[in-house]
């Protein structure tokens, strides 16, 4: 009896051990690692001035973004300056290095596939209320060490897996797959160099991308006031 009891203490003691951790848990402490829900609820617009290295090459890269709305990427190219911008029902692309002369709308399907990107931060960020399905997937590789594993469904044909620093909580890479037209496309990124701004908010400075090659952050603003204007492909955005 006595040895029964003794087990049992043990078990019960190591109870909070065994915890399983869940999509929530993790989702939780990535958001209270950069910074809290409202924190990041409070971001309404951003811009923000990139180095795009791509096979020796730097690229300027300058964003401008409003939650939920609009947004418009502009690049810069042996002196010529393209952009594609992407809005709620519309966009349109321009990239005169390839000898295009004028924008050209983006299709319907193109516009709707986007819609993703229009949200300020990840996608698991206040998930249910975007109608997406998340899953735990355990524990995984990632950059030379262990991660934890989160996808999210975003609809039938688009879906993301986020890997997640089980130390700080951060988002190390992301995995992308987006299904159109019977091809699957797939694609990620791998995040580093987070650094908080002056006003309090937390961002990656260096990304790698699969499809964009290396990525410099040099300059974040937040909630900067922006002229709808910028968002329209007959506007040449001097500046910010």
């Amino acid at each position: 009896m006595k040895k029964t009891f003794i087990l049992l203490t043990a078990l019960l003691g190591a109870l909070p051990y065994m915890h399983a951790q869940t999509a929530d848990d993790i989702i939780n402490k990535n958001i209270a690692a950069m910074g809290g829900l409202d924190k990041l609820n409070s971001i309404k617009s951003i811009y923000m001035e990139d180095s795009n290295n791509v096979q020796g090459m730097k690229i300027p890269v300058k964003i401008w973004q409003v939650n939920q709305k609009s947004q418009r990427v502009e690049f810069s190219f042996s002196g010529m300056t393209g952009f594609e911008i992407l809005r709620k029902d519309s966009g349109w692309s321009f990239v005169p290095f390839q000898g295009q002369k004028t924008p050209e709308p983006l299709t319907a399907d193109e516009v709707k596939k986007g819609q993703d990107q229009l949200y300020i931060g990840d996608a698991f960020v206040n998930y249910k209320e975007k109608g997406y399905e998340v899953t735990y997937e355990g524990k995984d590789e990632t950059e030379g060490s262990e991660s934890y594993k989160l996808r999210v469904n975003i609809s039938d044909s688009v879906s993301e897996t986020f890997y997640f620093d089980p130390d700080t909580y951060y988002v190390i890479q992301v995995k992308s797959k987006v299904t159109a037209s019977g091809k699957v496309n797939e694609s990620s990124r791998t995040l580093s160099d987070y650094k908080k701004t002056a006003d309090g908010y937390i961002f990656p400075m260096e990304m790698v991308s699969s499809e964009q090659g290396d990525l410099k952050t040099y300059v974040v603003k937040v909630n900067i006031p922006m002229d709808d204007k910028i968002f329209s492909p007959s506007v040449k955005v001097v500046g910010k």
